[in-house]
């Protein structure tokens, strides 16, 4: 990734025009059928440019993992194996609905914080604030998310190398991994080195002057965090592969 920049940057201009593709759909208004219609075809093409450069990103750097490659051209942006298309369309619904799940049942556990407090608070007699139980669980999801976040990775790493029966055999050991080893400590690590640093950039507003200056650092503020954002994708998607694909054995002389 060192000699990717390219690489890096060409797909900050993506991932802010999918954004902004997002946005722009979401602000349609709903007053005619046509419209639904039109919303409909633009999720479909949202859903299939991310299918093709999420493949094309994971299998690119599993390649070149493999080949002990040093750097991702700008092709490996892209997927145009259609086998590879279909598995990374199945694979992404698959996960926005497991996702989607997740994040349904730990909602549900946070509202009842205040429970629990009231709990302890009867058991102990003393009371307990809900405001520490809330912080507490708040840990505990984040650490369940980068899990989450790195097993569907590495699972998805298997999938575009070995199929769904490959993948489906590594289940077990690609969640030990991202639970207890080297792969949470890889998972932890680039969500809060890339994910931290970009949230705090983004989040980051300088005082200067109103007008020219203060349009100028909020532009270079999210060109920045998406730079970051794209480099962190990359490296944890090629730390992963070479976590979970074995090192090629040395040329014979």
């Amino acid at each position: 990734m060192a000699r990717s920049y390219r690489t890096v940057i060409v797909l900050a201009a993506l991932i802010a025009l999918w954004v902004l593709a997002a946005y722009e759909w979401l602000g349609l208004p709903e007053s005619s059928a046509l419209l639904l219609i039109l919303a409909f075809i633009w999720a479909i093409a949202q859903l299939l440019a991310a299918a093709v450069v999420v493949g094309g990103i994971v299998s690119s750097a599993a390649d070149a993992t493999a080949t002990e490659g040093r750097s991702l051209p700008l092709r490996s942006l892209w997927a145009v194996d259609r086998k590879k298309l279909l598995n990374t369309m199945i694979f992404c619904l698959v996960s926005l609905a497991l996702v989607w799940l997740c994040g349904a049942v730990f909602g549900w556990i946070n509202d009842h914080s205040i429970e629990v407090a009231s709990f302890l608070t009867f058991h102990s007699e003393k009371a307990v604030s809900h405001v520490p139980i809330e912080e507490i669980f708040t840990f505990i999801e984040g650490l369940l998310w980068i899990v989450l976040s790195g097993f569907l990775l590495s699972f998805f790493i298997a999938l575009l190398r070995g199929g769904w029966r490959g993948a489906g055999k590594q289940t077990g050991k690609l969640l030990a991994g991202c639970a207890f080893r080297t792969a949470f400590l890889t998972n932890l690590l680039s969500v809060v080195v890339f994910g931290g640093i970009a949230y705090e950039l983004a989040h980051w507003h300088p005082m200067v002057p109103a007008g020219f200056w203060d349009y100028t650092q909020m532009i270079v503020r999210f060109s920045l965090t998406l730079i970051l954002i794209s480099a962190g994708v990359l490296f944890w998607s090629l730390s992963l592969a070479r976590l979970q694909l074995p090192k090629p054995d040395p040329p014979q002389i």
